[in-house]
């Protein structure tokens, strides 16, 4: 991959307000104004991580660390397939990008052969280690830690945001009585002011409606099944009274609800495509436009599992019979597990 000059000064894209934000270097900023947490492993863990990421190969380590005591989350980490997603956008090369929630780098770092990459997240421990792995791998990325809805990006500022398994976690700091479909709401109209124009918003992110969710699979959010697809106010009682008032940490939403959020949000639909067997580690991903014939033809594609661990759901007869049934009914692009939006401004 190639290596990028250093030439990006991120005050290009962000306001001048000097009390919200912080230099920390030339290519990393902090919204001091946010302290945030992160969901796959605990603060200690990453502490730790980042020490031994500096002491050696991050493969390593992370192989160390997850392999065989967190299969499925050491599968998210390195598996090629979660940005199999960028060859199908037209990326401009030369732009200037912005990957929300940008985690461990899946994104981020092959995104960086096109152009100039802001890796958005929200604490310092995280931002540091994607650090540490991008210097191991020599690719430059510039950093922002905080808050995507209050971080004071310029408008008209990017000509790609992605949100990989980040919007429908977007909520998870809401406070009063505002709900996790009014956070989202709001981030895709924000997203859509930093578009330059022509600029497009790529979102990875479950179905509600997921065929695997209706026969029982636990939701990957809440880890409870027969939830994904209720209300966000059901859904909040259920989880509250099974998780003693914790409040729901994250929602998603079926295709119709997700084309409304997009046009509410200033931006036009362009593609859909459903993913298999998710969006975390992309085997196939099939233009909604084909996927009726496609499942009549193959039915299940890949076998297909809770997105919780990572384990076979076990039914697999069940789900081919019914995806080639829904394909014979025009009706299967309304029930795949995943979606890959592109939208455009």
């Amino acid at each position: 991959m190639k290596k990028l000059t250093n030439s990006f000064k991120l005050s290009k894209v962000i306001e001048p307000i000097s009390k919200q934000v912080q230099f920390v270097t030339e290519n990393y900023i902090v919204d001091r104004d946010y302290e945030g947490i992160y969901a796959d492993v605990s603060n200690d863990e990453e502490l730790h991580l980042l020490h031994e990421i500096r002491q050696g190969s991050w493969q390593d380590v992370v192989a160390k660390e997850f392999a065989s005591s967190s299969p499925w989350l050491y599968q998210v980490i390195v598996d090629g397939g979660r940005a199999i997603f960028l060859d199908l956008l037209e990326i401009p090369q030369g732009g200037t990008f912005l990957d929300v929630g940008s985690g461990w780098g899946q994104v981020s770092l092959p995104l960086a052969r096109y152009g100039e990459v802001i890796a958005l997240d929200l604490t310092a421990n995280r931002i540091n280690i994607l650090q540490a792995i991008a210097q191991q791998e020599q690719i430059d990325l510039y950093y922002a830690q905080g808050n995507f809805i209050t971080f004071p990006f310029k408008q008209n500022s990017f000509e790609l945001i992605i949100f990989n398994g980040s919007l429908e976690w977007i909520g998870l700091g809401r406070t009063g009585e505002q709900s996790i479909l009014d956070v989202q709401c709001e981030a895709l109209r924000k997203a859509s002011k930093l578009l330059k124009k022509g600029g497009h918003i790529y979102i990875g992110i479950e179905n509600s409606l997921g065929l695997k969710y209706l026969l029982g699979a636990y939701d990957d959010h809440t880890g409870l099944s027969f939830i994904s697809f209720l209300p966000e106010r059901v859904a909040e009682q259920k989880y509250n009274t099974i998780k003693q008032s914790e409040r729901l940490p994250a929602k998603t939403w079926s295709l119709e609800e997700y084309r409304q959020m997009i046009r509410k949000a200033g931006l036009k639909l362009e593609r859909v495509y459903c993913c298999f067997p998710d969006y975390k580690i992309i085997r196939q991903m099939v233009d909604i436009r084909t996927i009726n014939k496609f499942v009549s033809d193959y039915g299940l594609i890949v076998s297909e599992h809770n997105g919780t661990d990572g384990s076979l759901l076990g039914f697999e007869k069940e789900l081919d019979a019914i995806y080639r049934l829904l394909g014979k009914n025009g009706i299967a692009q309304y029930f795949c597990p995943s979606y890959g939006i592109i939208a455009c401004k």
